[in-house]
């Protein structure tokens, strides 16, 4: 090789080490803070995370059955090859209500005074609401403030395309209350609390504040751009870490912040590229790990009913003029109708098409199902979500997991291949949640929330660097 040549190929590594070294000092400053803050609101989602409904509370808002002594004629149950997937029986307010899920088609709710189907109404729906206030102490009326389906904290929460009825109560909580138009449950429930942690975790966290994320697309390629950048970012650091690193102490020719930018994106920089990486993957570009939602359709273990049967169901509930249920969910079993019960003290219980007592069984649901008293490597409790035991689990053909509650039948929740691909390659160690004693709040203080604080390091020095080198060129 000539001197010429060994010459132009030093002048362009040189060029090319350069180009690197300016990209990654560019877009640090520009992406420092973004980074930070996705550090800092990660580590208050550690014990503050988005503001859901205290369950034991919203399961009493229903009050008990009082139905008509005969029903109206239901059209949408009489509907030629109607099939359905679902049905619940439930009050809202003084309003008795049955809501039909259909196989096809959107679900339909039927006062069953009238047999009309429609939108609870909102003076029905501010009952609901005053039953939730009152169990978590609250105690002032209801304000109706109107149907929503974006407000900023209903934004992704199932069913918000038919409404929820928003209201707000007077006094030092702040309290405000969605209820379903549909169903009259309590959907969602913030307080000032609530609102206050999750614009400074949740909401910066997952780039959640309405205006953008009304628009799901944008929101979606927002994400996914600026996640691509910050992944691009820590992988150039990592490499211009490793050029930069010298055999013996300081183990950098750098000084100063620089030093420790250095040192901490060598110790720590793994971990970043890590989490940015799965944060990237969680908006699913492409695809990869999206869920089918017909694969997790709940009818591959329920099956479905004719409106004749709904009927002959309904018309047995009425004759029996019950006065200690508060609410009745279908429980349905490969095409036969059960009933999850729920009386007046809080009790479950599931009922056969004839109103029998009737215990669910491993047997009944074939050799696929296990019984489970606590958690598995997918079914477990959550920060944002406690879950129920005991549960049955259950494969269907497609290799979807379907959890079933061992009380009363209902499906509670599935995890297709695709969510159980996920389960493992995005949410695991995006959560760090692998082991169940990850998940304690020990672990959250003691191991997590260190190993944040030390990839927060990296961000620290690298907006200190960034402001420094601004007011640098400013001086210039």
């Amino acid at each position: 090789m000539t001197a010429v040549t060994i010459s132009v190929h030093h002048y362009i590594r040189k060029r090319l080490l350069r180009t690197l070294y300016i990209t990654h000092r560019w877009l640090g400053i520009s992406m420092g803070i973004l980074m930070m803050s996705w550090c800092l609101s990660g580590m208050v989602m550690l014990w503050q995370p988005w503001p859901t409904p205290d369950r034991v509370s919203a399961e009493k808002v229903h009050g008990l059955f009082h139905l008509p002594t005969h029903l109206p004629l239901i059209n949408a149950l009489n509907e030629y090859g109607a099939r359905f997937q679902s049905f619940r029986l439930s009050m809202t307010g003084s309003e008795p209500v049955l809501t039909l899920v259909p196989i096809s088609g959107p679900p339909v709710s039927i006062d069953l005074r009238t047999g009309r189907a429609g939108s609870i109404t909102p003076n029905d729906a501010s009952m609901n609401a005053a039953a939730y206030a009152s169990s978590v102490g609250v105690q002032s009326p209801p304000v109706f403030t109107g149907t929503t389906t974006d407000d900023q904290w209903v934004l992704d929460t199932p069913g918000r395309l038919t409404g929820f009825e928003r209201f707000r109560f007077s006094g030092p909580q702040g309290l405000v209350v969605y209820i379903s138009s549909l169903t009259g449950d309590v959907v969602q429930a913030t307080d000032t609390s609530s609102r206050a942690w999750s614009w400074m975790g949740a909401i910066p966290h997952w780039l959640y504040p309405a205006i953008l994320r009304r628009n799901p697309l944008m929101w979606k390629w927002t994400v996914i751009l600026l996640a691509g950048i910050g992944m691009f970012l820590t992988a150039t650091g990592l490499s211009i870490g490793l050029l930069r690193l010298r055999r013996r102490w300081p183990f950098s020719y750098y000084r100063r912040w620089h030093l420790a930018h250095h040192l901490g994106g060598m110790m720590f920089g793994l971990l970043a590229l890590s989490w940015i990486t799965t944060g990237f993957f969680t908006m699913n570009p492409g695809g990869v790990f999206a869920s089918e939602r017909e694969a997790r359709s709940a009818v591959h273990v329920t099956g479905s009913v004719t409106g004749e049967e709904i009927l002959a169901v309904l018309n047995r509930i009425v004759r029996l003029h019950t006065v200690d249920w508060t609410d009745v969910s279908s429980a349905f079993l490969k095409g036969h109708i059960f009933l999850a019960v729920t009386d007046s003290v809080g009790n479950h219980k599931r009922l056969d098409a004839q109103l029998s007592p009737s215990l669910l069984t491993t047997t009944e649901l074939g050799a696929s199902a296990t019984f489970l008293a606590s958690p598995d490597l997918y079914y477990f409790n959550r920060p944002t979500h406690t879950r129920h035991f005991p549960v049955i689990r259950m494969a269907a053909a497609n290799g979807t997991l379907f959890y079933l509650d061992a009380r009363t039948g209902e499906v509670i929740t599935a995890f297709d291949s695709a969510a159980q691909k996920s389960r493992w390659w995005v949410y695991g160690p995006h959560n760090m949640d692998f082991w169940s004693w990850l998940r304690s709040p020990t672990a959250r203080l003691m191991v997590i929330f260190p190993t944040l604080c030390c990839v927060l390091s990296i961000y620290i020095t690298s907006v200190t660097i960034g402001m420094r080198r601004l007011g640098f060129i400013k001086r210039r």
